[in-house]
């Protein structure tokens, strides 16, 4: 059986931040953010957007109404969270307006949460061929101004 990816969707910030210009506010070289860190724009997540709001955008920009009614997974990888009991998962759910009966689950731990939403994803589909899983990686990272992290935060 083969499985795979079969449509890919991608969403972030609406603003972005030029490195340069947080060089300048910060009196650091430019060089340290675009060739330190490979980085040349932040995304910036406005207030009213999290991990659902970008998950959710970059899955609707892919999915069909059909997709909606054959999805039976959807795992959501983020190291961000929005409600400490409830995973994010279930208000995609929703908001997508996918089939009531489909599971939802959250896995967390940074990049590899990812990873491991598509091998569960896969072993999912390996035991039930004819299942359909979606998988988001979102997450929005915040650090404080002035502080090491704040050049490698954004969001997606």
């Amino acid at each position: 059986m083969k499985i795979g990816i079969d449509k890919i969707g991608f969403a972030t910030a609406r603003y972005v931040l030029n490195m340069d210009d947080l060089a300048e506010s910060h009196n650091v070289d430019p060089d340290k953010y675009s060739k330190g860190l490979l980085l040349n724009n932040l995304s910036i997540t406005p207030i009213n957007d999290d991990i659902v709001t970008l998950g959710a955008s970059a899955a609707e920009s892919i999915l069909s109404e059909e997709d909606k009614k054959t999805i039976d997974m959807i795992i959501v990888a983020t190291e961000s969270s929005v409600d400490q009991s409830k995973a994010a998962s279930t208000y995609i759910h929703s908001l997508l307006g996918i089939q009531p009966f489909a599971r939802s689950i959250e896995m967390k731990e940074a990049c590899y949460g990812a990873t491991a939403a598509l091998d569960y994803a896969r072993l999912h589909v390996q035991k039930h061929p004819e299942s359909k899983v979606l998988v988001i990686a979102s997450d929005v990272a915040r650090y404080g101004v002035n502080t090491p992290g704040e050049p490698t935060q954004g969001a997606g």
